[in-house]
């Protein structure tokens, strides 16, 4: 892929025939760089999201700067670069080819992706993309943005881990433990908690436990509900938001 900077703020790139595997002649302007809309083109520069317009095999033909920020690359090293062999980890290369491949039948895609910046870090971005076609209906590159939630997966991970710690703690516990909701249906318990019921562990979840109370300790559970509930309650809803 020939790539031609004429003038400040303006690519050009040669387009791609994905029918014929070939290249075409006809030029066409970065669509950042495009003088007849200002608004596109300052939405691209100042976005948040990393947007790039890539052809049909990967190559990258324009990127914002947001993008080349959380590449850690030099913006001449991503112009003209494969996306496949510069960024994306091996494991979402097949998710991506597909987002491309639906692009040029002029499908919209969504997917998760992660690149490797240039010192090593790990991005995690909600990826979109649509096709741009020329006035005939012909594909011409893939619009793609990329947003960063690189954050947002790190602390599902550390809830995620966080939970699992409890459950183990949960499980190794030699005292019977049971989590129930405000009705007395289990939705957690412990194998010392599965064997003192006398029911398996896996059907314990799910069943209600206080049946098998006696009647002065389900009046003490249900009082104990009560309370966590009018105390639920008096929490302000911005602070329980």
């Amino acid at each position: 892929m020939k790539l031609d900077t004429t003038t400040p703020g303006e690519t050009l790139f040669v387009t791609a025939n994905p029918s014929q595997g070939q290249l075409e002649s006809r030029a066409q302007p970065c669509p950042q760089a495009e003088d007849d809309d200002d608004g596109a083109r300052y939405l691209f520069e100042l976005s948040h999201d990393a947007i790039l317009f890539l052809d049909h095999t990967g190559k990258i033909l324009c990127i914002n700067p947001r993008g080349v920020q959380l590449s850690g690359y030099a913006e001449a090293k991503l112009r003209g670069a494969d996306i496949f062999e510069l960024l994306l980890l091996p494991d979402d290369h097949s998710a991506f080819h597909q987002m491309l491949q639906d692009a040029v039948k002029g499908k919209a895609r969504e997917c998760e992706v992660r690149w490797r910046t240039n010192d090593g870090a790990i991005v995690h971005f909600d990826g979109a993309s649509v096709p741009r076609l020329s006035s005939s209906g012909e594909f011409l590159c893939t619009l793609c943005t990329l947003r960063d939630v690189t954050e947002r997966k790190r602390t599902e991970e550390e809830l995620r881990n966080s939970e699992e710690k409890y459950r183990d703690l949960i499980e190794i516990s030699p005292d019977a433990i049971y989590v129930v909701d405000a009705q007395g249906i289990c939705v957690l318990a412990n194998r010392a908690g599965a064997e003192l019921a006398g029911i398996p562990q896996d059907d314990l979840v799910g069943t209600s436990v206080t049946e098998t109370y006696l009647p002065e300790e389900l009046s003490l559970f249900r009082e104990r509900i009560e309370k966590l509930k009018a105390r639920h309650a008096a929490i302000p809803k911005e602070v329980r938001a």
